[in-house]
């Protein structure tokens, strides 16, 4: 399948992932971010989102990442994979299965499957592509536009690309087909097995490729707790928080990840590569997490301003 893209900059290749529900558009921020390190962004719209064309196939982590495979296997540069929620659970399922493919995989705040509470997911089984049916947007659309508009102009989104994004999808929702792969992805993601043969945390042990976990420590929706588990079954793997971050509506935020983000791809994927804030470090329970510096609580004389505004 081929899937719809952007690209930003030129370089070694960075193939982006969106959260659920999204489309490539909101990494425009990130492609530049990393265009000025000499990378080239690659954007995709995950099947079934954006312009890519939903697959006949139930909307798994696998049926996502397979595309995602295929291009990196065409591309003359092993490319770097990160994705961010969905697209960070998706880019570890692309890792996992193919990592000759890639080169490094980067997680931010990824959706990972519950161990605990897991009968809270029960309701994940009533989804599916004709829950959307129980929704019909369409009839409001011209409303919805309207309010798509207006939350895109909001000064806090202004300069957060994927914040811009997840306005859209207000609008996105009149469409019957995003309602319905919105759905239908929720559910895979909701009875993905946590363990056992197929289950993520049994797989992650094997991940072959260099990887590096992100998180927020305002994000309210997938949070840091996840970290103490990743670092039992990756304990050498480098895992950052950025204080000032949450799952979205990071408003010129969202340049002190990007900027996070390409230190960790210029560098060879460990924490000391990374700019760290005063500490540096915070503890989790037993796991030690890399605090990343915020651009804008650093003077101007250290980082310009053109670093992170648009």
């Amino acid at each position: 399948m081929a899937m719809y893209k952007r690209e930003w900059g030129e370089g070694e290749p960075v193939i982006a992932l969106h959260p659920l529900g999204l489309e490539s558009s909101g990494f425009a921020g990130f492609g530049k971010a990393l265009a000025r390190r000499g990378m080239r962004t690659i954007a995709v719209d995950l099947p079934g989102f954006g312009r890519t064309p939903v697959p006949d196939a139930p909307l798994s982590p696998a049926v996502l990442a397979a595309p995602v495979i295929a291009m990196a296997r065409a591309m003359k540069t092993r490319p770097a994979v990160i994705g961010i929620s969905l697209g960070g659970r998706v880019a570890l399922e692309a890792a996992l299965t193919a990592p000759d493919a890639f080169r490094s995989v980067v997680a931010i705040a990824p959706y990972l499957p519950w161990l605990r509470f897991r009968w809270l997911l029960a309701a994940g089984y009533l989804l599916g592509p004709r829950t959307a049916d129980l929704f019909p947007l369409e009839k409001i659309w011209p409303l919805l536009r309207w309010l798509s508009g207006m939350l895109e102009n909001i000064p806090q989104l202004r300069d957060d690309e994927i914040a811009q994004a997840g306005a859209r999808l207000v609008y996105y929702f009149a469409c019957p087909a995003t309602r319905a792969s919105f759905f239908a992805t929720a559910r895979e993601l909701a009875v993905e097995p946590a363990e056992g043969e197929n289950g993520l945390w049994t797989r992650l042990p094997g991940l072959a490729i260099p990887a590096a976990f992100a998180w927020g420590s305002r994000d309210q929706l997938v949070t840091a707790r996840f970290a103490d588990r990743i670092a039992r079954v990756l304990p050498d793997t480098p895992q950052l928080v950025l204080p000032c971050l949450g799952h979205w509506l990071n408003g010129p935020h969202h340049r002190c990840l990007a900027d996070a983000i390409g230190d960790l791809l210029d560098g060879p994927m460990r924490a000391e590569a990374i700019r760290l804030a005063r500490p540096g470090r915070r503890r989790l329970r037993a796991v030690r997490l890399e605090s990343v510096a915020c651009l804008l609580e650093q003077s101007l004389e250290a980082v310009p301003v053109r670093a992170y505004r648009r």
